[in-house]
């Protein structure tokens, strides 16, 4: 499907979810701060090839992108409406849409390797945007435990891997697919304007491939074919030579998130 199809049907989906609000109905948006234990293939870990860690080049490539990742940070900005039902008593449902941003980059072992080389290591954007709903009761005025949920689409961005061999250098650039996501998230509001909740993200399954203005070994990705033939399997097997196969990523995150809630309150 393509991304824009999926953005619409998100964008109609709560298009839907808003025209049936209550007269009551207030609007909210928030902003939260997000920090989270990656999971999944991000956490897989990067063998060494001889005295280094991912391919000969000492590099990540295709075969281990994203693998021995970091932790994430991230951010929210969230618009809803409030509806309180039977007058709050039952407590409130929140429709909403939501955009979010996570960071991440290789774990600090690959960070030295790569800063030991003078290379430089890729860095991970995701952009998740999801619509969901979130219900909240109240136990006192001030104390509002919740649950929530959100299904949308992520946007994945890698940022270039370059590495310097002796006589040529490597420059993998990468192209990543989108996917489907989704999360879910428990907390408590301490007051009308500050929750804190304990969130997962599954960021879904992204293919990943090089771009075709990528060099390997100094040499543009369309020679490849030709240098495989040459080398022979048998090299490849040894790590003589990169075969930039595409791959699949599937991962996503454990994450405390500190939100902070915006607009009239009755």
């Amino acid at each position: 499907m393509k991304k824009t199809n999926i953005f619409k049907t998100l964008l109609l989906g709560a298009a839907f979810c808003f025209a049936s609000f209550s007269a009551n109905a207030q609007f909210e948006f928030g902003l939260s701060l997000t920090g989270g234990i990656a999971t999944g293939d991000m956490k897989a870990k990067i063998p060494a090839s001889g005295s280094v860690m991912g391919n000969s080049q000492g590099l990540m490539g295709t075969q281990y992108i994203m693998n021995s990742s970091s932790n994430m940070l991230g951010f929210a900005f969230r618009f809803g409406y409030r509806i309180p039902i039977n007058n709050s008593e039952y407590g409130e449902v929140l429709p909403y849409v939501e955009v979010n941003g996570f960071w991440n980059r290789p774990n600090k072992d690959m960070r030295k390797q790569y800063d030991e080389a003078n290379n430089t290591y890729p860095q991970y954007i995701n952009v998740p945007l999801y619509i969901g709903a979130q219900y909240r009761y109240p136990v006192t005025d001030i104390i509002k435990p919740y649950a929530e949920f959100g299904i949308g689409y992520d946007l994945l961005f890698i940022s270039s891997e370059y590495g310097k061999a002796l006589n040529a250098g490597d420059d993998y650039r990468y192209n990543a697919k989108g996917a489907l996501s989704g999360n879910v998230g428990v907390g408590c509001f301490f007051s009308d304007w500050v929750s804190v909740g304990i969130y997962y993200y599954g960021f879904g399954s992204h293919k990943i491939m090089l771009k075709e203005n990528s060099e390997i070994d100094g040499l543009p990705l369309s020679d490849l074919d030709d240098r495989l033939a040459q080398y022979g399997y048998f090299d490849i097997l040894k790590g003589n030579v990169y075969d930039p196969k595409p791959v699949t990523r599937d991962y996503g995150t454990v994450a405390l998130r500190l939100n902070f809630h915006f607009g009239p309150r009755k």
